[in-house]
């Protein structure tokens, strides 16, 4: 059976979470007992079991259920939760024969089921404190790395845009239609669940596509791919259309829900920008450059031609669409604020 692109980010984020967990257990049992076969084992099989329980828990409950949920509160609750799996993996771990030979007090505490032995046992305190330490960095780092968005957080570490870079990147500007009316519809609060729960859709679309999200600006989102990665497979082109069936596919949610469903257009353009961090109280990472605006002015010719995604004839020939798609010449266009004219490509499904 072939595994969905989503899957495959899924098991992919599994085995590395797990390897690291148990990577990391067994090198702890190394320092601290040196290179004795039992204590490793001991501690990478409760690194594998906390790995994959914590990893699938993740993916499959906290990321579906707890979205909404503030920061604080999804913090201090993740972290408990990741205690008293630890904590639970330690007590069968510690009943078995192997954690006889590793800790005797906390395999007969577990086994005459003395709760103050337990507590007494040096390792099932250094394993609590170990995960208490370890699932509030783990947790604190996730969080900060979804305020920020995709690897904004490592590209800050790494010190990448510190000093100004010059780029070649696709970016597209992708807006909800009729959204004013919506908004007076629904009211502010409503429209803004509406907004958030359409964003939120675009996430596999998104991760899919080897894309990432450069703003939100009111009811519009801006994505951004390395050239290479846009042209391979078509994917800022497969982008749009993935949005299309996530929707499609959740109509009948946002009718019950809101009385409307998200309908949106897209333009695409390519070319150079400069990329670095800006500000100094409120540091962004951003992107200048005429390539960005003129994107911007695409999207806006849609409404003018009708058209629900129009890209520009310099992307088009970096792609190589062949049956799947029908292109349709717009012919050269004067974008509004430009001197020099640019030609215009519709794109839709065959």
């Amino acid at each position: 059976m072939k595994l969905s692109n989503q899957n495959k980010r899924n098991l992919k984020s599994v085995l590395i979470f797990t390897a690291i967990m148990s990577i990391g257990t067994s090198l702890n049992a190394f320092m601290e007992h040196g290179f004795v076969f039992t204590y490793i084992i001991y501690d990478f099989t409760i690194g594998l079991i906390f790995g994959l329980i914590i990893s699938l828990t993740e993916i499959y409950f906290f990321e579906k259920k707890f979205r909404r949920v503030n920061f604080t509160l999804l913090l201090i609750f993740r972290t408990i939760y990741y205690v008293v799996v630890a904590s639970l993996i330690v007590i069968v771990i510690a009943a078995s024969d192997v954690g006889e030979t590793v800790d005797t007090i906390l395999h007969d505490a577990v086994n005459d089921k003395d709760i103050r032995g337990l507590f007494e046992s040096e390792d099932f305190n250094e394993i609590v404190l170990y995960t208490i330490v370890l699932s509030f960095l783990i947790n604190f780092i996730r969080q900060i790395n979804y305020l920020l968005g995709q690897k904004v957080l490592l590209n800050y570490a790494a010190g990448k845009y510190h000093i100004p870079l010059e780029e070649d990147l696709i970016f597209m500007f992708l807006d909800l239609k009729s959204s004013t009316t919506i908004a007076e519809k629904l009211g502010l609060i409503k429209n803004h669940r509406f907004l958030d729960d359409f964003f939120y859709d675009l996430t596999d679309p998104i991760l899919g596509n080897k894309c990432r999200i450069y703003q939100y600006v009111g009811d519009e989102i801006v994505i951004v791919w390395k050239v290479k990665d846009g042209v391979k497979n078509l994917n800022c082109i497969n982008l749009f259309f993935d949005i299309l069936d996530e929707i499609d596919s959740k109509k009948d949610l946002y009718l019950q829900k809101y009385g409307v469903y998200p309908k949106f257009k897209a333009g695409i353009h390519c070319g150079k920008v400069i990329t670095g961090e800006i500000g100094y109280i409120k540091k962004d990472i951003v992107y200048h450059g005429d390539t960005i605006n003129t994107a911007s002015r695409i999207q806006a010719e849609c409404n003018v031609h009708s058209k629900r995604l129009l890209i520009s004839g310099e992307l088009l020939k970096l792609l190589r669409i062949e049956d799947e798609y029908k292109v349709e010449d717009i012919g050269t266009k004067l974008l509004r604020g430009k001197e020099n004219a640019l030609e215009l490509f519709s794109i839709e499904r065959v």
